[in-house]
């Protein structure tokens, strides 16, 4: 597994974020927002955290607006964002300081994230004012709330050579475990992370596959005739 993990910041706000110079929509905060100046920035946020570097110098992240979809998750005029920035688990030149000895600590978590924020107020000037309270969590404390290692909530790497199926492992993919009756899902399988629903939904199909092949088949090219022919 890579140095590369998540510090999520979650906040709580008095109104939506406005990308006022971005010819802002509501509508365009229904799915996720990558904060990206460019192609060379994005590669930093990858790579740096490999290294044991924060990418500080200029933040690239994504965001959720998660009550855009769901209003019931903040008071009515209120909204929750929550923010997935890349950062090392083990800070270089720091083991053994700090929360389990990566060098994170409570102030450099506070920094980070203020720094972060800085950026996305570029975009969306009134987020820092409209923020009623906030949350966040280094790496380490990730681990330990989750129970994922190294505070990566993908379970392992979203590297060519443990996806489709490769992942998590050759022996282990499509589901299935050497154990009879025993099966796999979650961000640890095909597709990944990310609230998709996917890994659950695929894994219940092989399972249902497993249990009644025909039915499931007949099923199969049903579907496939209705998307198909818009029967």
């Amino acid at each position: 597994m890579h140095n590369e993990a998540i510090l999520k910041i979650d906040c709580a706000l008095s109104e939506l974020p406005r990308f006022e110079g971005y010819n802002h929509r509501d509508d365009y905060l229904i799915g996720s927002v990558l904060i990206a100046d460019s192609v060379a920035q994005v590669e930093l946020a990858h790579t740096d955290p490999n290294i044991g570097r924060i990418p500080l110098e200029d933040p690239s992240m994504y965001l959720v607006v998660p009550s855009v979809l769901d209003p019931s998750l903040a008071p009515e005029g209120k909204h929750t964002l929550w923010i997935e920035y890349f950062v090392p688990y083990q800070i270089a030149k720091a083991q053994g300081t700090g929360i389990k000895g990566t060098g994170w600590t409570e102030d450099l978590k506070n920094k980070v994230a203020d720094r972060v924020l800085d950026k996305l107020s570029e975009y969306a000037p009134n987020v820092k004012h409209s923020i009623i309270a906030r949350r966040v969590e280094s790496p380490p404390e990730l681990e330990e709330r989750l129970g994922v290692l190294k505070g990566n909530y993908y379970h392992l790497d979203m590297t060519f050579d443990q996806m489709f199926f490769f992942r998590p492992l050759p022996e282990l993919a499509n589901y299935k475990t050497p154990i009879e009756g025993l099966y796999l899902t979650g961000a640890g399988t095909h597709p990944g992370g990310s609230i998709s629903g996917m890994p659950g939904r695929n894994c219940a199909r092989v399972f249902l596959g497993d249990r009644n092949p025909i039915a499931t088949a007949i099923a199969d090219v049903s579907n496939s005739l209705k998307s198909t022919f818009g029967m």
